[in-house]
């Protein structure tokens, strides 16, 4: 799945773009229990939507309960000032299948993070409009 763009008022648009070579993010939850802030490593975007892997363990689903359907707004330093605003929500069978594919192949060099990207709970990010 290659970089995907929508039309915007006829101009090309991939609002997550920007974060394709970020190597961490940081995601700034609206919780009806709070607001929260989770530092991600494992992600992958194909321009349209953000994929977010979280580590298997005993809180598996932490991730899923902090992002689906929860306000996130999605930053990282090396992209400064910039940041998005998304909600979260359970990936399609492709979606999940594409990201972890990609996942795995962008961290070719860390069988940790290749781990994650096959077992670890997995999140879809959409922009929010």
């Amino acid at each position: 799945m290659a970089v995907e763009t929508g039309d915007a008022g006829g101009a090309s648009f991939a609002p997550f773009a920007p974060y394709d070579g970020v190597l961490m993010l940081r995601l700034d939850t609206q919780t009806p229990t709070g607001d929260r802030t989770y530092y991600v490593t494992p992600f992958v975007t194909d321009g349209n939507r953000m994929f977010v892997f979280d580590e298997p363990g005993d809180r598996s689903d932490a991730l899923e309960e902090l992002l689906i359907g929860n306000r996130t707004t999605i930053s990282s330093a090396s992209t400064g000032e910039l940041s998005i605003s998304a909600v979260g929500r359970y990936p399609t069978s492709d979606e999940e299948a594409w990201a972890r594919d990609a996942c795995s192949a962008r961290f070719f060099y860390d069988q940790a993070l290749q781990d994650l990207a096959q077992l670890g709970g997995l999140v879809t990010l959409t922009p929010e409009i």
